[in-house]
């Protein structure tokens, strides 16, 4: 059954091909007790059933992993009823974009574009709309994950104290100023718990830092959470997410957000902040810095109504869980109450896995020809500077030792490729063989279950997700 969670702690996984990963991931969690959120990111892994159906070069990259929101919806509710399992339903990253291959560049390391014109915006809204009425029309999500970060204007922080209040004076109305200031200036917030005091003061230059910085991005959060409703036809959950720009999240930059959109009628339940996580990488900091930041983001979160959430939780490979003890000090510094969100790393698990099988074995070649032809598209990609290019791609291929090694850099960043590439009548004919080969062969779905099964076991039981049907009523 799918229904909301609400605040309860929880894993989220990412569904990209549900025909594979779905019912072990669903059946792994029922052996855990847990309950937890099935989701794909809007956009950039799931889209419309007819931008995946379309043979246009130019939404190649859209709704890359071929899982219409249609097909996802109804995959999730299938498998749930079938294992009598209560899951969340979560349309992921519900963005305001320029386009996928800026975010896709993004998520691989390529760096932070932001910004938006009118246009963008007015074209991402009406692209919105038509995602959330297509999964209306399947039978609705329980939960929409909101990004408006490319409407962060990082420049700000660059910027001189007098040419911020200059910019703040001329583009900000005198009312809204004069509200801000009300809020924030010169009033110490003390945020006081079991778990710490946090003390935050803010002057004129750093409120209007603050301002110039956010408030476009968080009307935007608003007006999108008022158009998630509309199109919906009912109230969802709701989580906020700006993990993806690309400095980590400041105590006083948190609260302004979260204080912000509450000031709209705004309240999440889970917010995304970047704490220091890189997509597909381990996390290679202090982990002491990392308890302490988790621990008074965390608070401050709390304060204002809602959890924390942990996105890029995939590490460099599937066993790595993203580097030694971190885990652990996710659940200590937020005593439990975290969403953990994992996506990428289901699929290429079942690379590691039939990388693994003899050569000359159907999982193996399926496994080659994946592998070949994800390495010949990114070389004609960098050749012709098309639209997913980036030096940072370029440099990946360069270092790129030619073996067929699952962890090569090039190749974990850029797997999802083989999802979306398609032939001159509009066949995904290397996802429709990876989808195949799982279906055909019974020895590599039982070595797949068996390592996703150890994977989310590792997961609930470190972060305290196992028994959680048990813990909490609905």
């Amino acid at each position: 059954m799918a229904m909301y969670l609400g605040r309860i702690p929880r894993p989220a996984f990412g569904v990209r091909v549900p025909e594979v990963v779905l019912e072990p991931i669903a059946r792994a969690i029922r052996d855990c007790g847990s309950y937890a959120s099935f989701m794909l990111s809007f956009n950039r892994e799931t889209a419309p059933r007819d931008v995946i159906e379309s043979t246009d070069q130019k939404t190649l990259y859209l709704g890359h992993t071929g899982t219409s929101i249609s097909e996802f919806i109804s995959a999730v509710r299938s498998v749930s009823r079938s294992l009598n399992l209560v899951v969340e339903i979560e349309a992921d990253h519900v963005s305001l974009m320029k386009s996928v291959e800026r975010a896709i560049k993004r998520i691989a390391g390529a760096g932070f574009e932001g910004g938006l014109s009118d246009e963008d915006i007015a074209f991402s809204l009406s692209y919105i709309e038509k995602e959330l009425s297509e999964a209306r029309e399947a039978g609705g999500v329980d939960f929409v994950t909101l990004d408006t970060c490319e409407l962060i204007d990082l420049s700000v922080d660059s910027l001189s104290d007098s040419d911020v209040v200059a910019r703040y004076e001329s583009e900000i109305d005198y009312s809204t100023r004069r509200d801000l200031e009300r809020r924030y200036v010169d009033r110490p917030i003390i945020l006081a718990s079991a778990r710490g005091c946090i003390a935050i003061k803010l002057d004129r230059v750093s409120v209007a830092r603050l301002a110039l910085k956010y408030l476009k991005s968080i009307d935007y959060v608003v007006r999108l959470a008022q158009l998630v409703e509309e199109q919906l036809g009912r109230a969802v959950g709701i989580e906020v997410a700006f993990d993806e720009v690309p400095v980590e999240t400041r105590e006083e930059d948190l609260l302004f957000f979260l204080n912000e959109i509450r000031v709209r009628g705004l309240t999440p339940d889970f917010v995304a902040p970047n704490v220091g996580f890189k997509k597909r990488e381990d996390y290679a900091g202090s982990l002491s810095h990392l308890y302490e930041r988790l621990r008074r983001l965390s608070i401050i979160a709390n304060f204002m109504g809602c959890n924390i959430a942990i996105h890029s939780g995939s590490g460099a490979n599937p066993y790595s869980d993203k580097g030694f003890g971190v885990w652990h000090v996710v659940r200590e510094a937020t005593e439990g109450a975290v969403k953990y969100k994992m996506s990428g790393v289901f699929v290429q698990l079942a690379l590691e896995v039939m990388s693994r099988f003899p050569r000359g074995s159907r999982p193996r070649r399926v496994y080659e020809e994946i592998y070949e032809a994800v390495i010949d598209h990114l070389r004609r990609t960098v050749e012709m500077r098309s639209a997913l290019y980036s030096r940072e791609l370029e440099s990946m291929l360069e270092r790129y030792r030619g073996t067929m090694d699952p962890r090569e850099d090039v190749f974990r960043h850029y797997f999802f490729v083989f999802q979306c590439l398609r032939d001159e009548l509009g066949h995904r004919w290397l996802r429709e063989a990876f989808v195949e080969v799982f279906a055909e062969d019974k020895d590599l779905r039982e070595r797949y279950r068996k390592e996703v099964s150890e994977l989310i076991h590792r997961l609930c039981r470190i972060l305290g997700y196992e028994g959680s049907v048990y813990r909490y009523s609905l």
